[in-house]
């Protein structure tokens, strides 16, 4: 049986990966593992991933400002999805306390689409959308069209709930 020819490029990535060793591709697979990586808002730099839904990314471009009692104001994220043009939202929300008497049954979501991040500055009372999420589970759609999928994730990151809840627990004494 006769060899098959090797083409150069075979012939020089495994002269590649002879030097470098498995090291170095795990190496490049983590970095890429850490491009996905979702980062909690309160721990998350400029550029990070917050959230990945479906097909869409959704990256903090500029940082989100404390507020009143569990409120995050004029943050500004970047939506990605493959083949459509990225998006600038800026987005605030009102996160609640379930279960207390004192605070409203859902958490408030808000924001709308800028074509700067500079547009994002101070309480102006601009609002494209805005979406309630009822502790029961329900949504509601207050004002707007609903921007994407995204929305309900980004709610849960910067609300601190579901899988982005890294508060430490009580102990049940």
């Amino acid at each position: 049986m006769a060899a098959v020819p090797v083409s150069p490029r075979v012939l020089a990535v495994k002269r590649v990966l002879k030097l470098v060793g498995p090291g170095l591709l795990a190496l490049a697979l983590g970095a890429c593992a850490a491009f996905d990586r979702e980062h909690p808002q309160a721990t998350a730099k400029e550029g990070d991933l917050l959230v990945k839904v479906e097909n869409q990314r959704v990256e903090l471009i500029h940082t989100f400002r404390q507020g009143e009692p569990n409120g995050l104001f004029d943050g500004v994220v970047k939506v990605s999805e493959k083949g459509k043009k990225d998006q600038l939202q800026e987005v605030n929300v009102i996160c609640s306390l379930p279960n207390d008497p004192q605070w409203p049954s859902y958490d408030n979501l808000y924001g709308r689409a800028i074509t700067k991040v500079s547009e994002a500055k101070g309480r102006t009372g601009e609002t494209g959308w805005q979406i309630l999420f009822h502790f029961d589970g329900r949504t509601e759609q207050r004002m707007g069209s609903n921007p994407g999928p995204w929305t309900a994730q980004l709610r849960d990151n910067l609300c601190r709930r579901a899988r982005f809840d890294d508060r430490p627990k009580r102990s049940q004494n």
